[in-house]
């Protein structure tokens, strides 16, 4: 009997001295924890622990706890930020439609993502402690999508604190990062890769719900990575299987009518014959104006965010119409939004930011076992990006940056512990 309260109290004695040996870590743990449960229910809290966050990188970067040089790994990736913040800047002071530099809120987030670095690798976070933030967040996830659509019923729209779009993404996001936590936890830690797994198929019953498609444009991006990336036989034929197996499940969910809906409006668009009043009419049309936007003003674009203004604009020579007599504030996709709104040099300076982080985070710890987790958040968000504009929602673009950061930091402190130990 002693021997059994032993082993059942071991595990206690065991985190309780972790917690005393690294209590700043578990501090974190608890604020991330909050970020993620916040994220459907109270876009303003999630947005509270963020701050929590830049507040702290501040400070040990202030007080010298963390150098300066310490971020150097990530150099090219925050030089990129800066720069895409720097061209948003310009874009929107060489605007012929004026607007205040609040306008910039969500580029700005890119120079405090080194704060988010810097706090995460003081802090001494981990990958186990993300891993069970994720679980709480799904948790949140899957409840807020079961109270919206009347218990667990597919066929009514879940959506959140945002619409159904941000809802659906953010969830596909998190449910993609689980699940790579399941897949490389698998062979160090079952229990892990359990939680993870949980953590995975809610968040997805999440996405699914919320009816949005574009969330799943990434699953293709992702495995064409891995396959690319190892030029291996085993990896590509099990990549190959996944990715059909996937497939066929998100076609035959609740999203299969409007997936054939989409195909249906896209070839209708192709051949001349749509009215534009469908959600993917309308973007193939906005995605045609943007074009002709970045055809007028190709370095620095029309202005940061005056995508509808230009769009009103008669004089410019872009003529915009969806049928509807509707305006957008965006171009419904990252990319072409950027391309107009910022230009060539916009772009460039965005795409540069994604290969920097991809690159980068690889190069810091080839030997982490979890080391593609930025590459898989990065393709995530650049696969759905074809058909939102993340930078355009203050909140969608804190959420991803926030993501990328925690990781950041938790591959950077990984690195400095393992070289202390060599």
């Amino acid at each position: 009997m002693t021997y059994v309260n032993d082993y059942m109290t071991s595990p206690f004695k065991n985190l309780w001295r972790d917690i005393s040996a690294n209590p700043l870590s578990y501090v974190i743990a608890l604020f991330v924890a909050i970020f993620l449960i916040a994220q459907p229910i109270k876009k303003s809290v999630a947005t509270d622990v963020s701050i929590v966050l830049w507040i702290l990188g501040l400070i040990v970067l202030i007080s010298g706890k963390v150098k300066i040089r310490t971020l150097a790994p990530y150099r090219k990736t925050i030089l990129a930020g800066f720069a895409f913040f720097f061209v948003a800047l310009m874009s929107l002071l060489l605007s012929d439609y004026p607007a205040g530099l609040q306008t910039l809120e969500p580029e700005f987030r890119l120079l405090l993502l080194p704060l988010i670095i810097a706090g995460i690798y003081f802090s001494g976070f981990r990958t186990q402690q993300l891993v069970f933030s994720l679980l709480l967040g799904s948790i949140s996830y899957a409840w807020i999508t079961c109270e919206q659509s009347g218990g667990l019923q597919l066929f009514q729209r879940a959506f959140g604190n945002e619409n159904s779009v941000g809802f659906g993404n953010g969830a596909f996001l998190l449910a993609a990062t689980s699940a790579y936590f399941l897949l490389s936890c698998w062979k160090s830690s079952k229990f892990f890769a359990i939680t993870a797994a949980i953590a995975a198929i809610l968040y997805l019953y999440s996405a699914i719900a919320s009816g949005t498609r574009g969330s799943f444009l990434a699953i293709p991006l992702i495995f064409t990575f891995f396959i690319f990336h190892f030029r291996n036989l085993k990896v590509t034929l099990v990549s190959l299987a996944i990715f059909t197996l996937l497939s066929t499940a998100v076609y035959y969910s609740p999203l299969q009518s409007g997936i054939d809906r989409a195909v249906k409006n896209v070839t209708s668009y192709v051949k001349g014959e749509s009215n534009n009043q469908n959600s993917t009419g309308a973007r193939l049309v906005l995605w045609e104006t943007a074009i002709c936007m970045a055809k007028e003003k190709p370095v620095f674009g029309i202005g940061t965010h005056q995508f509808r203004p230009a769009s009103q604009d008669q004089s410019l020579g872009c003529d915009y119409d969806t049928g509807g007599g509707r305006y957008f504030v965006q171009a419904h996709s990252l990319y072409f939004n950027t391309l107009a709104t910022m230009g060539l040099t916009g772009l460039t300076c965005l795409m540069l930011f994604g290969f920097f982080l991809c690159r980068e985070s690889l190069n810091v710890r080839p030997d982490y076992p979890h080391k593609y987790a930025v590459v898989i958040i990065t393709l995530t968000i650049a696969g759905y990006s074809l058909t939102v504009d993340g930078f355009f929602i203050r909140f969608i673009a804190e959420k991803h940056l926030t993501l990328l950061g925690v990781m950041l930091g938790i591959m950077l402190h990984g690195q400095q512990k393992a070289a202390l130990q060599r």
